[in-house]
């Protein structure tokens, strides 16, 4: 007679008849109890802060660094001028790329950046990087002569909107950028932020900022209504908002108004990863974990080197039964931060589960009916 494992947690008839991915009673009763090995993963995705409000909560030492190449031939480009900037205003002072191409940022808060690189003789190229809690990404940006035929990929258009921001608003909103960003300062800031809507009352960026400094100084419903009146501002056509009222929703464990909510963000630029990552979020807290998955991956091919993502992910596998599903998004979040700080945690829930699928029984043929 096998001996029966202590460990095993039985799982209700009710959730193993509606569970097409298991092949036998005995590996699901088996693999039942691996779910306690990667439950801390929902807190990690799910509860954690959102990447733009946890900006600065870590402190500044995030480093962008990277490369100026030619479009077409990639060689490397000396003496372009590159600039990294928040919400449309400059964070850091430019650099040059140095004779091998080379550029670096450094003492960055977590958060989402753009960095444009100019050269005279090439067409001006801009990039979004998100630099996640513990992450120094690295990225490569292309330059095309100015007589090369249009790239596929090119800058973003600047906005009527953002062309009718009167000066002296651009100069409030700067000052409190470099007070909520550079000098960890936000309760100083908030007055600066106040100070820009005054002079342009659809300063919906600004109405986002207070948002952000209200959040690190755990004033959550005063975030939270800042957010909401940059949507009201916006017409519900800023997306950044929207995506971090949905990751402050899914902070809460309000998974279902955050759902929606990311939704819109979602409907607004299918194209941004982040909007796909707070909707998989959701979807994850509400138990969805097909739908979760379908998000998670959209997130992840648009943003292929946020390791987030397969977290994120594992947790969808989870919910879906699919464990070595689950190894293979843990391998893929070890490679992209083999020394980050959840690296090792995570390195041992990966072999602990792997161990758990080396030992589980194999399946059994049905037994053949007697004639």
């Amino acid at each position: 007679m096998q001996r029966k494992n202590p460990a095993a947690v039985p799982m209700p008839a009710r959730q193993l008849r509606n569970s097409a991915r298991c092949c036998s009673m005995a590996l699901f009763h088996r693999l039942a109890s691996m779910r306690y090995l990667v439950a801390l993963l929902v807190f990690v995705t799910i509860c954690g802060p959102p990447l733009s409000f946890a900006q600065g909560m870590s402190g500044s030492g995030h480093v962008i660094s990277g490369f100026v190449r030619e479009d077409g031939s990639n060689t490397l480009v000396q003496g372009a001028t590159v600039e990294i900037f928040a919400s449309g205003n400059r964070v850091k002072p430019s650099v040059m790329s140095s004779t091998d191409g080379e550029f670096q940022f450094n003492e960055l808060h977590a958060g989402d950046y753009s960095i444009v690189a100019t050269k005279s003789g090439y067409a001006t190229a801009t990039m979004s990087v998100a630099v996640l809690l513990g992450g120094s990404p690295s990225v490569t940006i292309l330059l095309r002569k100015s007589d090369s035929p249009p790239s596929t990929t090119s800058g973003k258009t600047i906005s009527v909107h953002q062309l009718s921001v009167p000066p002296k608003a651009q100069e409030a909103f700067r000052n409190g950028l470099k007070l909520l960003q550079e000098d960890a300062q936000p309760a100083k800031s908030i007055p600066e932020f106040e100070r820009a809507i005054q002079v342009f009352p659809s300063y919906y960026e600004a109405y986002t900022e207070i948002a952000v400094a209200d959040y690190r100084l755990n004033k959550f419903q005063d975030s939270e209504d800042a957010l909401k009146k940059a949507i009201e501002v916006s017409s519900s056509k800023y997306p950044d908002a929207i995506i971090l009222l949905a990751e402050l929703c899914n902070d809460q464990r309000r998974f279902h108004e955050a759902e929606p909510l990311a939704r819109r963000a979602v409907a607004l630029d299918d194209s941004s990863w982040h909007a796909h990552f707070a909707l998989a979020r959701a979807l994850v807290g509400l138990q969805r974990g097909e739908d979760a998955e379908v998000s998670a991956s959209e997130s992840r091919d648009l943003k292929p080197d946020n390791s987030q993502v397969y977290l994120l992910l594992a947790n969808a596998h989870m919910l879906e039964h699919r464990y070595f599903a689950v190894v293979q998004d843990f391998d893929a979040y070890l490679k992209l931060e083999p020394e980050g700080p959840q690296s090792d945690n995570i390195r041992q829930r990966r072999d602990r589960l792997q161990q758990e699928l080396q030992n589980a029984p194999p399946q059994q043929p049905a037994p053949s009916e007697q004639p």
